[in-house]
């Protein structure tokens, strides 16, 4: 639909709000399509020490949230921006690379309109250039006939006018390297994703507040019997990076690692501005509840009540 503008938005309302805001009082919106890339999160039995009930929860979480962000989005657009429910769509793949998720369904949908975030809004400077690199990628990648604004702090940083010259990209084009063709996805570990896309987009396990993980498993008769060694194996799980202590109100920071909230900020407090983990710089001094892992320690915790810690 030449009409429609077709709007990237995270997971987190909070960081693609004012993206969406700025659409809505800046352009012309008939149509419009809220995109948006899921990232599930790779875990087995092996790797994580949890139940593959415990596993499928945490997915099914996931991805309840990624759907009730969009219908958080959808009511933004409605309420605030005045658009008709019916004129209101949503667009959801699940992939392992945001910006090649955004470049395939921009194919896919032959997208001629599409806004985005240029940056995590904490980055946010005058006369600032794209830095987020899904932003990067999607700039470098799209199709040509597509026009693109680039949103930060619900501010224009950039826009990409459209071409259809296919020999030589107009001047328009002249601060992004394009192409012509759609890029071919390449397979990635996880490890490499992490390294290319910027920790606020990693998927983290949030459940809404009127939703709850399935309950009532039964442990195996061979797991309620295992040795001491097992359970501190599974209680690394269970530990904040920071004190190594269990945490009661664990968190996920913009590294996409979880900690007890108290402990993150006593690391902010003390001028930590890197990740813990990672020592990398952290995109932002976000937190966000991880109400699935407090669910599953306090669950453990039940059932352990001898336990010191």
């Amino acid at each position: 639909m030449e009409d429609a503008i077709y709007v990237a938005v995270n997971q987190d309302v909070r960081e693609s709000k004012k993206t969406l805001l700025w659409t809505l009082k800046n352009l012309q919106v008939k149509k419009i399509f809220l995109l948006h890339v899921h990232l599930p999160f790779s875990l087995t039995t092996s790797s994580s020490r949890f139940e593959q009930s415990e596993i499928d929860a945490i997915q099914d979480s996931e991805l309840n949230t990624s759907v009730n962000s969009l219908y958080k989005y959808r009511d933004i657009c409605i309420n605030k921006g005045g658009v008709n429910e019916e004129d209101v769509d949503t667009s959801l793949i699940s992939g392992h690379d945001v910006g090649e998720g955004i470049v395939e369904l921009m194919y896919q949908n032959n997208i001629t309109k599409l806004v985005m975030g240029a940056a995590a809004d904490s980055h946010y400077s005058r006369g600032m250039s794209i830095t987020s690199r899904k932003a990067e990628y999607v700039s470098q990648h799209a199709p040509r006939s597509c026009k693109i604004w680039f949103i930060c702090k619900g501010k224009l940083i950039k826009k990409r006018e459209r071409s259809f010259d296919i020999g030589n990209p107009s001047d328009s084009f002249s601060e992004f390297s394009t192409s012509a063709e759609k890029p071919i996805s390449k397979g990635r570990r996880r490890d490499e994703e992490y390294e290319t896309e910027s920790p606020k987009e990693h998927p983290v396990w949030i459940l809404e507040p009127e939703e709850s993980p399935k309950k009532g498993r039964k442990e195996p008769a061979e797991k309620s019997k295992s040795n001491g060694s097992d359970e501190d194996s599974r209680l690394e799980d269970f530990k904040c990076p920071i004190s190594m202590e269990i945490m009661r109100d664990p968190h996920v920071a913009a590294d996409g690692f979880t900690y007890e909230a108290e402990e993150f900020r006593k690391w902010l407090r003390s001028g930590g501005r890197t990740s813990p983990m990672t020592n990398k710089p952290l995109e932002n001094h976000n937190l966000v509840p991880n109400h699935t892992l407090r669910i599953i320690i306090k669950d453990w915790l039940e059932k352990n009540p001898n336990h010191k810690h």
